[in-house]
């Protein structure tokens, strides 16, 4: 294995990391169900960047092969898994369609290597990767009406990581084109290497950047429909509040002591009113 090819495999595992460390810290905050999609997938992905290593230390070619398609299988894997956690921001997945998604991703290239060749498996799991690549992108627009509203300021990360993983295409066409075999690595050829490995590596980061983004978009806007809601409401209470005192101070022969508590609660009245003003300049 060339050791360019090997450097980009160790820096794209300590991303996925990263990446499986700040899923697990929002599903530790949130209890958030689609982090645990997200973990599942950041744990298959960089189980997926050992294989290859792996492969480059054994001799035995029919392992290696093996080690060859559990590398396409299980970044399939971990990619089906991180896209439903993310499509959960958007749509709800039916969990038995999810599940059978998963099964035939594992059964059809596995049983394609044992019946062709492992060159057909490795194939076809990057075909399904390219599909999932495409539905990050189209389906989140087809089900969300207002799309960049829902995104906030998070819509410059999504497009970012959507760019780079369309970048990503014509880059693997030419490269199969050229005879190059999925993954390059038995490829010398440094200027194909960066040109492969920088849209996926540099995604892998940005995918970390919109998770992170996209978390403090939306508990931003909850927190401020909250503040709204709980201003508003309370704004309605102390109204009704200050109409009732002052309906009470004109039908009513008030004695020095009620007179006092009234004049308490249009000053508490008052307080709490700017108060709430304060609190939505906030």
């Amino acid at each position: 294995m060339n050791d360019l090819v090997l450097l980009c495999l160790i820096f794209f595992m300590c991303v996925r990391i990263i990446g499986l460390a700040v899923a697990i810290d929002y599903f530790h905050d949130t209890k958030d169900n689609k982090f645990i999609y997200i973990i599942i997938g950041w744990i298959f992905w960089i189980i997926a960047s050992l294989f290859p290593i792996f492969s480059s230390i054994v001799e035995n070619n029919n392992i290696k092969e093996l080690y060859l398609v559990l590398n396409a299988l299980f970044g399939l894997i971990g990619g089906i898994f991180y896209t439903w956690g993310f499509f959960r921001y958007f749509i709800i997945l039916q969990f038995k369609k999810m599940v059978l998604l998963v099964a035939v991703s594992i059964l059809l290239p596995i049983s394609l290597y044992f019946l062709i060749n492992f060159r057909v498996a490795i194939q076809l799991s990057a075909a399904f990767v390219n599909f999932l690549i495409l539905a990050t992108y189209i389906f989140p627009r087809l089900y969300v009406k207002d799309f960049k509203n829902f995104m906030g300021r998070s819509i410059r990360w999504y497009n970012t990581t959507s760019i780079l993983l369309i970048s990503y295409f014509p880059i693997y066409i030419t490269i199969s084109l050229l005879g190059y075999n999925y993954g390059l690595y038995e490829a010398d050829n440094t200027l194909i290497i960066i040109l492969y490995y920088i849209p996926t590596v540099c995604s892998s980061i940005v995918f970390i950047i919109l998770l992170v983004h996209l978390e403090y978009t939306i508990s931003t806007r909850q927190k401020f429909d909250l503040k709204d809601k709980y201003s508003h409401n309370l704004g309605n209470i102390m109204q009704v509040i200050n109409s009732s005192s002052d309906l009470l101070n004109m039908t009513t022969n008030l004695s020095a002591q009620e007179n006092e508590n009234f004049k308490l609660i249009q000053a508490k009245c008052k307080e709490a009113s700017r108060l709430i003003k304060n609190i939505r300049k906030l």
